[in-house]
């Protein structure tokens, strides 16, 4: 009996494999490559145009390996605020009751 069973199984198992590489499209977005092997695209760019892309980005900073700094980090065009500047928007933070310390009121409650 063990044997029928098995010849059945190993029977079914192959006629089925051989269906399913008989089929012409397996996945339903199989869409065969529509240009032309061996004729470069007249709007792509060349190799050096890429390669001074390339050091352009390295130069600017806008390069990055790996996933180390994903994404990248754009440095700000404009100034930030002055030393003075964050001091008295701290202070004005403290007098509102604003400014917190540690985590002894987070968020801050604002009264």
């Amino acid at each position: 009996m063990k044997t029928l069973t098995t010849t059945l199984l190993v029977s079914l198992s192959l006629l089925s494999a051989g269906a399913y590489a008989a089929s012409p499209n397996i996945e339903p977005n199989n869409v065969p490559f529509q240009g032309v092997y061996g004729q470069a695209d007249a709007n792509a760019p060349t190799r050096a145009q890429v390669a001074a892309d390339l050091a352009q980005a390295k130069a600017n900073g806008q390069y990055t390996f790996g996933e180390e700094d994903y994404p990248v980090a754009v440095a700000a065009s404009t100034p930030g605020k002055s030393r003075e500047q964050v001091r008295a928007e701290l202070a004005q933070a403290k007098a509102n009751g604003q400014y917190t310390f540690g985590e002894e009121d987070y968020p801050p409650v604002v009264r």
